[in-house]
């Protein structure tokens, strides 16, 4: 009896030795494995840097969803790797368990969270577009500074009829494709807008340049040609007194020759400048307009003395007898 007693004993010890190591085991596995935890908004804002698209955790769990959109993931890759540079787009399809409580559920959420993200974390460099959808709201919204809140709802109420005649995950690439297109017109826009205007500006500079340099040759033309006649006049007395000087006897004419002389000396001095006078460009009238208005008045005084010298010569040559 003794001798059975002390079998069940150790069959006891076995069993619960089993159980003790079973259970040591489990600890041990479970330790070992950590517990898997679902994303959080810094995975969507490193994917959103990194990979430039997200889907959350909680889109991907939801099997009716998924099975509408099965290759969501993969058209959010294919669609923002075709949209960089000026078109840089981000996409983000989430669910309300990834959003801070603070920014709110729902569309409205998902819109409040892409905002700060946007201004805060997408920053270097910050794309052209964020397009964020809730997948619970069954909506999108789009975040820019190159579009208008006109232009962005209308985008959305196009994509939303895609999204009812395909899928979700069609309507969002419809709106990424729209909204990059939309800022590519807008910057093209722009663009002409900036040409015509500088085009404008350079007409209206050219033309108001183009008016006062005529203006100036203009009005030179006009003081150069008061001159002019003048000195036509003058032109024609030193003919005149010329030919009367030439018929004078010897003695006479020894005395004429000094008026006459400084007459014809200065006519032809004043002539001299006359002629550059009447070449000078409108451009150095206008830098250097006081200096050559100057010249002028003094080339007209000059044909005035000359003038005065060849009207003496005249009365003189009148008072000698014969005359």
């Amino acid at each position: 009896m003794l001798k059975r007693y002390s079998s069940q004993n150790f069959l006891k010890i076995k069993v619960v030795s089993i159980a003790l190591l079973s259970i040591m085991a489990f600890m041990v596995l479970l330790v070992a494995t950590p517990l898997a935890q679902a994303d959080t908004g810094n995975d969507l804002a490193k994917a959103l840097s990194n990979q430039k698209y997200y889907v959350s955790d909680g889109v991907k769990s939801n099997s009716g969803f998924m099975g509408k959109n099965s290759s969501i993931e993969n058209d959010l890759k294919n669609e923002v790797s075709k949209l960089t540079g000026s078109k840089d787009t981000r996409i983000a399809v989430i669910s309300n368990a990834i959003i801070p409580s603070n920014y709110g559920t729902g569309l409205s959420g998902a819109e409040n969270y892409g905002n700060y993200l946007f201004n805060n974390i997408l920053t270097n460099p910050q794309p052209a577009v964020l397009i964020i959808g809730n997948a619970e709201a069954n909506g999108i919204s789009i975040i820019s500074s190159k579009l208008t809140a006109a232009e962005k709802q209308t985008i959305i109420k196009d994509a939303a009829n895609v999204a009812v005649s395909k899928n979700y995950t069609a309507g969002i690439v419809y709106a990424a494709d729209q909204a990059a297109d939309k800022i590519s017109a807008n910057a093209t826009g722009s663009l002409i807008t900036t040409l015509v205007i500088v085009v404008v500006v350079v007409l209206l500079i050219g033309g108001a340049v183009a008016y006062v340099l005529i203006s100036t040759k203009n009005n030179w033309t006009k003081k150069v040609k008061g001159v002019e006649q003048l000195a036509d006049q003058v032109s024609t007395q030193v003919l005149k007194v010329s030919d009367d000087v030439n018929f004078l006897p010897d003695a006479d004419r020894a005395k004429m020759n000094a008026d006459f002389g400084a007459a014809t000396q200065n006519f032809s001095e004043a002539n001299t400048r006359l002629r550059e006078l009447q070449k000078v460009s409108p451009v150095t009238l206008l830098l250097k307009g006081p200096e050559f208005q100057r010249k002028l008045d003094l080339t007209g005084a000059q044909f005035q003395q000359a003038q005065q010298g060849l009207n003496r010569v005249e009365q003189q040559v009148r008072s000698l007898p014969g005359f």
